[in-house]
């Protein structure tokens, strides 16, 4: 009988992250079924004592399976201080252009394998470093795209930020020094990220997308050159069951509509805030739900953004919830509001479908090809925040004909898949 190949995993993610943390989290469990597979954590976490300590309980139930800890990455504490200073997007630009500010501390002698399982910058440059250091092959899973292909789709993106930006401003002189900051940092950002990251994806054995949607949104030749499955994710058995629990016990629909995704810019949070204002006009009594753990100082200024747009008595922040009270929270809103500019998949609107919620969010590649044709999802345009808006009035009161999910392949079948890969 063959010996089973020692691979690294590296990741920061996990399940209190969102869609892509459970993702990781539900593949390394797979994973240990078929090799002896060790975790690698890069500095977003190790760096981030907060999210490290709320991550321990599910690095303990991943230690129970049998996946053991490889190593980490790291920053110089003076140096992140450093950086935090000018700000979250200068500090993931300096990664960028200066990688080796990351360390590595690996505690393995040698492996056979690098799987990195994410896009995010930390992971696929340690991931690929790994590799050449040790001349063992390598794969990339990209869950969302790592670039744009479409100026259109980061003018969009910049649209939003800027609208976050100009939320939190409290005069003409800050907005503009606001909008300059972020015109550049994305624009700039996206020009020197788009040329790192293909630089670095060439050296991977496989690049693999989740969906057909992230190829698509990278452009150019990546549809043709890189593997993607269509879409390799979606709800296991647990969930499923979970599902089902929840929709016998809530027969109706509360007065609430529920934010679907991270409340960040690149998730249209500005967005949703500015479209919930006017709804709220038209139907006083509805509130508007945002689930999730979110970072003191963003709460900060989603607060502020909320007095500012004098909705703060209507919206309504849980923190973090088990996944099963969750879905009871999405079961029994009367919408999901999702303007999202950044997606592969979409669990979130997955999990509505299923809990029989509507669903209203922008045409953006991954919501288009993969839900564009479910009864429950009506989609508009891109940043037109006045569509959103009249979409979400005319489905909260006068209702959908019917909530239907898309046909996909199981969790598992898609597992399956992703394990042939090695």
């Amino acid at each position: 009988m063959n010996e089973k190949l020692d691979i690294v995993a590296v990741t920061w993610q996990t399940p209190i992250t969102g869609g892509g943390g459970l993702r990781a989290y539900r593949s390394l469990k797979e994973y240990v079924k078929y090799f002896n597979t060790y975790l690698f954590i890069t500095w977003r976490v190790w760096n981030n004592k907060a999210l490290l300590q709320k991550s321990i309980k599910y690095l303990y139930e991943l230690k129970s399976c049998g996946v053991r800890f490889a190593g980490f990455s790291f920053i110089s504490g003076r140096t992140l201080r450093f950086l935090k200073v000018f700000g979250r997007r200068i500090l993931e630009t300096s990664m960028l252009l200066l990688p080796q500010l990351m360390r590595v501390k690996v505690g393995l002698p040698k492996f056979d394998a690098i799987i990195a399982l994410h896009e995010d910058w930390d992971v696929v440059y340690v991931g690929h470093a790994l590799a050449r250091s040790f001349n063992i092959p390598s794969i990339v899973f990209l869950h969302n795209p790592p670039f744009f292909g479409s100026n259109k789709r980061v003018s969009n993106i910049l649209k939003a930020i800027t609208l976050w930006r100009m939320l939190q401003s409290s005069n003409v002189i800050e907005r503009y020094l606001l909008k300059v900051e972020a015109s550049t940092t994305i624009k700039g950002g996206h020009f020197i990220g788009k040329k790192r990251y293909e630089e670095i994806l060439q050296g991977y054995t496989a690049v693999i997308g989740i969906s057909k949607a992230t190829a698509v949104e990278m452009g150019g030749a990546w549809p043709s050159k890189m593997i993607y499955f269509d879409p390799g994710v979606s709800l296991d058995e647990e969930d499923l069951g979970t599902i089902r629990s929840i929709k016998e016990r809530v027969k109706e629909k509360e007065a609430y509509a529920v934010f679907g995704g991270r409340p960040t810019a690149e998730k249209g949070v500005a967005e949703a805030l500015v479209s919930f204002k006017i709804i709220s006009k038209h139907l006083p009594k509805l509130k508007l739900i945002i689930t999730g753990r979110i970072e003191p100082k963003t709460l900060l200024y989603i607060k502020r953004s909320c007095k500012k747009l004098d909705i703060e008595d209507k919206v309504v922040f849980t923190g973090f919830v088990p996944r099963e009270k969750r879905f009871e929270i999405v079961a029994k809103a009367r919408l999901m509001l999702y303007p999202s500019h950044v997606d592969s998949f979409s669990y979130a609107v997955l999990e509505a479908l299923h809990l029989g919620t509507p669903v209203v969010g922008y045409r953006i590649p991954a919501l288009e090809i993969y839900y564009s044709k479910c009864p429950g999802v009506e989609l508009v345009e891109e940043g037109d925040v006045e569509a959103l808006t009249v979409k979400a009035i005319e489905v909260l009161e006068k209702g959908v004909k019917a909530v239907e999910p898309p046909k996909i392949k199981s969790w598992r079948d898609n597992e399956g898949r992703g394990r042939n890969y090695f």
